[in-house]
This record gives structure tokens, sequence and C-alpha cells, in this order.
């Protein structure tokens, strides 16, 4: 790895520590609406529960 390479890695370290912690915040959202309707919502319908929700997802982050 190159010095700079690493000092960048250093220094982005905690953006993506949020971001995962928004992560997993919102996979647990997802898991909460899915078993809500009791697994019959797929990603198109959890995508629009998000919004409805006020979150800001896309519907291939609901996939996952």
């Amino acid at each position: 790895m190159s010095r700079s390479g690493y000092y960048r890695h250093l220094a982005t370290a905690p953006a993506r520590a949020g971001r995962q912690a928004e992560e997993k915040r919102t996979i647990a959202e997802i898991r909460a609406i899915h078993s809500e309707h009791r697994g019959a919502y797929g990603a198109p319908r959890i995508h629009a529960e998000l919004r409805s929700r006020g979150r800001r997802s896309t519907a291939s982050g609901s996939r996952g």
C-alpha cells in the first residue's frame, strides 16, 4: 500500500464507520418491515415502506 493510500484510509475511517452504522440500522429496519408483513413484502414494497417512513434508500439497497 502506498503511503498516500494509507493516510487516505486513516482519514476516511470515521466516514466509513458512520456509513456502516447507518447500513446496519437500515438492514434492521428492512428485516423488521419484512417480518411485520410476514415475508410478503419484496424489494419494491420494502423500498416504498422505507420512503413512507422518511428513509432515503435505493431499491437495490433494500434487497440485501
